[in-house]
């Protein structure tokens, strides 16, 4: 028997002084990102001792003493890298990993090109910039490179990219995720030692080529997130990844839907498909991936049935189908699957009771999310007791019963809103004090309830009780209950008629959601001392005063619809973080302080319906952000501010109902982001001409000038800009600039919907949401002369145009048939003359028609859309004929013509062009579609006025229909 004594080597005095000077080249930095460790490694490195290979973070050549690893990762190091750097100096260095410092600043040095022995390479989250230098494909021996979030903006150029997969044979890792490659996949990757291939975030484009999957050892391939990668799931061969173990192409470009091939991959671990536009139905060969532990294919448009083939997924922990169209009954067999432990089918179309299993099927169940679909009945009793459940969502779907007995207290976040579910809150409901978050918002429930009921709940940061039926109950002792982590209290609706003081016991208490309440008077002193409030909803109550608010950290404020009264108070100006203000609906007065025009965070400006007066300040901000100013129905005055054209993101401009005496601010047209201008009623005058764009308000739906004295001719060339009237598809989506309801650790948002105005026989009801499908022009009740326009024609995506009142000559132009959307049309009060275009019978949208008082002449065209208009439709002009007049075509002119002579105002001037929103008389699809979003989302009791309004406003109509055709056959007796 020999033995061999083996002794630690001595590292090379060469290498040793090569590393000293790339440590002095470095600085230490608390600046670092996913940092583990608050020591370099480097501080063990020092001259007087220079054994190297002692020093921590290297390894030596056990023979030779040369330094063959270096791992200096998570040491806090950063500084810049040179090219002339000592590092590259270790020529026998076959492990480098520099990952999570910060060299920001630095660029990847090309000199790295010449450690040519190195096998691993990894400089992820190293923060470098610039380009990836293509001599790092010279290292010729590397196994693995990982370059994961290398750094900010880093790129990688097209020939470097293509140089990586043909020199680098031996690859078996590729990490290259968040690089800028923005250029395609190699057609023909032969790398045969390929394991492991990280491509997300890369930008590539073009077709993933088959040969990726034809590679012979490739167990995980991650290509999500390149939006503009198109993949064609069926092209390829599926049985040559027979090692295929994880498969990602979240967010990318796939045509068609999942093959029936897909279950070849028959060692499949995890799959991820979320957000590829997949169609179609899950095949059931996906019974095949028995070994699958995740699987991802939410944000699809995926349809039929759940297969049943996932209870053979016996290893599944994780599956989420959110975001779908699958529909039927919740499988059963998802409720088999013992080892799982998250399962999201939220946002789908499933309907039916969930099935009614014992709990011990999923005693790892954490997290489940059945929100958003159409399931109904009780909640079953098993899902009250699942011993690991931490997240239950089960809000927007029609489960009714009462609330269930809760009997473990692991649940975290507990959303039962906007169900049907009533009877009282269970007792067992306190025991549940590891809460977070708790919605039961929007319910049938009844009783009062407390902060006493809550008070158990140490952990609670989210309560909203809006709209659930339950009525608020508060005492003396309520001061004295501690939330100490409470950041939201939403009790909307819930008959509040104190302030609830327990919120002031909480240090991070931000946001507090109390409208439709009972809450009169002023707020309370103590209420200014709620330090972190930014965000205060407390509209519809009746409160009088602004006084005791904590100015300086608001964010959102909504107090409209409430008493108050007087100017606005000197501490608003305070406001400096404001983002959105509301407080129309209020009877303040004087005028509006400049210091309000100035905030330059602010977004959302709404003092609609009060009694401001004087001039509109010219102090809006350069680089403003407003989107959304709305000051109607006040008695503002003089000219608009031209310091508007500051605000370059504006959407919505509603200055209506005042006293502005102006000519057309033209100067307006710079706000290419305008979608609705609102002018109407006030006294604006002359021509609208002299643009200096060809196209000025490309982005606009909504343009009302009515009520004004404007003179000339049509604005044709504000007519011929408006490309969102034009071939605008049908998606009907709301006003991209909603702000979200976002409410995080430090800070509140809250939701605002743009909202309008609609006058229907003197009654006002208000329209809180507008589509993006929504167009309409309103220019009636001006001084406007000359023909219409034949370019009108163009806006063949506008539902809405009124023209009324004002002294338009000249034919109807023949080219208004192409207007196929057209719903609402009223030319009345004009001058014009001809015929009524026969080709306007193809309107077959058009529920509204109104030709009445000009000088038209001829028959009425038939068609099953113009047999339904009513005589109200024609009145004013003698030389017509025909259905539905009694003057017949051909024959004299009947009776009926004196009558004609009435003088009533246009049809939809009676009722505003708006009123044809809600539907007039049957048939207007459009405007009961709208009705069901109004009963959705708006308020039931103005729904039900509105309802008694259009009702009496319908009988109305039909008894003067009836008394005019009794006279009619009266005077012919």
């Amino acid at each position: 028997m020999v033995s061999f004594a083996f002794v630690h080597p001595l590292c090379s005095s060469h290498d040793s002084l090569a590393l000293l000077q790339f440590k002095h080249s470095l600085s230490v930095t608390q600046t670092v990102y996913y940092r583990e460790s608050s020591v370099p490694k480097t501080a063990s490195w020092n001259s007087s001792s220079m054994d190297c290979c002692r020093w921590k973070g290297v390894t030596c050549d056990i023979f030779t003493g040369h330094v063959i690893g270096l791992d200096l990762s998570n040491s806090i190091l950063g500084g810049t890298i040179h090219p002339n750097s000592s590092l590259f100096q270790l020529h026998h260095l076959q492990t480098l990993d520099l990952s999570r410092n910060n060299f920001s600043g630095s660029h990847i040095p090309p000199n790295i090109g010449q450690l040519v022995s190195l096998v691993h390479l990894n400089l992820s989250y190293c923060e470098f910039g610039g380009r990836i230098p293509l001599e790092i494909s010279h290292l010729s021996n590397l196994v693995s490179l990982d370059l994961f979030v290398v750094g900010y903006d880093v790129q990688l150029s097209r020939e470097g990219f293509n140089m990586l997969f043909h020199n680098l044979t031996k690859l078996e890792v590729l990490s290259l995720s968040d690089v800028n490659i923005s250029s395609s996949i190699p057609m023909n990757i032969s790398s045969s030692s390929l394991r492991y291939l990280d491509l997300e975030y890369n930008k590539l484009q073009g077709d993933l080529p088959n040969s990726i999957f034809l590679l012979p050892n490739l167990e995980t391939l991650r290509l999500s997130y390149n939006t503009h990668l198109t993949v064609s799931m069926p092209k390829f061969n599926w049985s040559s990844s027979h090692s295929l173990r994880e498969l990602e192409l979240s967010s990318i470009n796939i045509s068609g839907g999942l093959p029936t091939s897909l279950g070849t991959l028959k060692a499949l671990k995890l799959m991820k498909l979320s957000g590829c536009n997949l169609l179609g139905h899950i095949p059931e060969s996906i019974r095949n991936l028995s070994q699958i532990t995740q699987l991802d294919l939410s944000d699809n448009h995926l349809d039929g049935e759940i297969p049943d083939a996932f209870s053979n997924f016996q290893k599944l922990t994780s599956l989420s189908l959110e975001n779908n169209a699958f529909i039927g009954p919740s499988p059963a067999s998802l409720f088999n699957l013992t080892k799982l432990e998250y399962l999201s089918l939220r946002n789908n179309l499933l309907s039916g009771p969930l099935p009614p299993f014992t709990a011990i099927r999923l005693q790892n169940l954490e997290r489940l999310y059945l929100s958003q679909n159409s399931l109904n009945g009780s909640i079953p009793s098993w899902m009250n007791s699942l011993p690991t459940l931490s997240q239950l969502s089960l809000g927007r779907n029609r489960f009714s019963g009462p609330l269930p007995e809760f009997k473990t207290n692991s649940l975290e976040w507990l959303d039962l809103s906007e169900n049907q579910l009533n009877g009282s809150i269970p007792q067992s409901l306190r025991d549940l004090v590891n809460l977070n978050i708790l919605t039961l918002g929007h319910n049938n429930l009844s009783g009062k309830v407390g902060a006493e009921m809550f008070s158990s709940m140490k952990y609670l940061e989210y309560l909203d009780l809006s709209h659930s039926g339950l009525s608020w109950s508060s005492n003396r002792d309520d001061i004295n209950i501690t939330l100490p982590r409470l950041m939201y209290l939403g009790l909307g609706s819930c008959r509040v008629k104190d302030f609830p003081g327990f919120v002031l016991n909480s240090d991070f208490f931000g946001a507090l959601d109390l409208p439709e309440n009972e809450i009169h008077g002023e707020f309370p002193k103590w209420f200014g001392g709620v330090s972190k409030l930014q965000s205060l909803n407390l509209s519809h109550n009746y409160l009088t005063s602004l006084d005791h608010l904590p100015w300086e950290t608001m964010v959102v404020l909504d107090l409209q619809s409430n008493s108050l009264t007087g100017p606005l108070p000197s501490s608003l100006c305070r406001l400096s973080k404001l983002h959105l203000i509301n407080l129309s609906y209020n009877n303040l007065s004087a005028e509006i302080p400049n210091c309000l025009f100035s905030f330059v965070q602010l977004t959302v400006l709404d003092l609609r319906a009060n009694n401001f007066y004087g001039p509109l300040p010219n102090k809006f901000p350069e680089n403003s952000v407003l989107i959304h100013i709305s000051l109607s129905k006040n008695q503002l005055e003089g000219p608009i501010p031209t310091s508007l054209v500051n605000c370059t993101l504006l959407q919505l401009l509603d200055l209506g109902n005042n006293k502005f005496r102006d000519t057309f601010p033209t100067w307006l047209e710079t706000l290419d982001a305008l979608e609705i201008l609102i002018l109407k009623s006030n006294r604006f005058y002359g021509p609208i001409f002299a643009f200096q764009k060809k196209s000025p308000f490309p982005n606009l739906r909504i343009f009302d000038l009515s009520g004004n004295s404007f003179t000339g001719s049509l604005p044709m060339v504000v007519l011929k800009g408006f490309k969102a009237m034009m071939n605008m598809d049908g998606h009907k989506s709301e006003l991209g600039y909603n702000v979200e309801v976002i409410f995080s650790f430090s800070a509140a948002t809250a939701l605002y919907a743009d909202s309008m105005t609609l006058v229907i026989k003197n009654q006002e009801t208000k329209f809180n949401k507008i589509l993006k499908i929504f167009t309409a022009i309103d220019l009636s009740r001006n001084k406007f002369e000359g023909e219409i326009p034949k370019l009108i024609g163009n806006l063949n995506s506008l539902p809405l145009l009124n023209l009324s009142h004002n002294n338009l000559t000249g034919h109807i132009p023949i080219e208004m048939r192409n207007m196929s959307t057209l719903e609402a049309l009223d030319l009345s009060y004009n001058q014009l003359t001809g015929k009524i275009p026969e080709e306007l019978a193809s309107l077959t949208f058009l529920e509204v028609l109104n030709l009445s008082h000009n000088h038209l002449v001829g028959p009425i065209p038939r068609s099953n859309q113009f047999n339904t208009f009513p005589n109200d439709s024609y009145f004013g002009n003698p030389d017509l004929c025909g259905f539905p007049l009694s003057n017949e075509c051909g024959r004299n002119k009947s009776a009926l013509s004196v009558e004609q002579e009435e003088e009533e105002p246009g049809f939809l001037c009676e009722m505003t062009w708006q009123s044809v929103l809600i539907g007039y008389g049957c048939g207007l699809t459009f405007g009961f579609a709208i009705l069901y979003i109004i009963y959705r989302f708006q308020r039931p009791r103005w729904f039900i006025d509105f309802l008694e309004t259009i009702t009496h406003e319908m009988i109305y109509i039909a008894k003067r229909g009836g008394r005019r055709r009794r006279n009619n056959r009266r005077r012919r007796q």
